[in-house]
């Protein structure tokens, strides 16, 4: 094989690999906590089966089957529970340790969401934000629960 082609090859390689290498480096929002029946996340085209203990970085749908239901605890210590049929889309999470800052988009496409707000919703609750096929909610407590339904249901 010519040596451009073997270079061009190389470079093709790392061109398709790289969406997968940013999900998986970079820093988590979270991890999975809870995890029953059939849960998966779709991440860079591809779906992993989640468990306890699986990361979870922005850009990450968590999708819950029939008998699924998943517990997510983001880095500012919020606690993200989906029930079953459920489809949760983590848009936006960005949260400094040190001076506590941040914010939050998640988007529920379908099923149940449980939220308990951690430290960004504590200190600037005007920074979570849940997002439905309908409605984005802006935030003003600490515990809350949103439905959404499919346009089939």
């Amino acid at each position: 094989m010519p040596t451009m082609q073997k270079y061009g090859f190389l470079v093709l390689s790392f061109v398709l690999a790289a969406p997968v290498v940013a999900a998986e480096t970079g820093v988590p929002a979270g991890k999975v906590k809870r995890s029953e029946g059939n849960v998966t996340i779709d991440r860079a085209s591809q779906v992993q089966v989640v468990k306890v203990g699986t990361l979870v970085y922005v850009g990450d749908r968590i999708r819950t089957g029939d008998d699924g239901a998943v517990g997510i605890t983001l880095s500012d210590d919020t606690l993200l529970t989906a029930g079953a049929r459920s489809t949760l889309l983590i848009n936006e999470f960005q949260f400094n340790s040190t001076t506590r800052e941040g914010g939050m988009l998640a988007t529920l496409l379908k099923g149940t969401l449980s939220v308990v707000t951690g430290l960004i919703g504590k200190k600037a609750p005007e920074n979570v934000r849940i997002r439905t096929p309908t409605v984005v909610l802006g935030i003003r407590g600490t515990e809350f629960i949103v439905e959404a339904r499919a346009e089939d249901e």
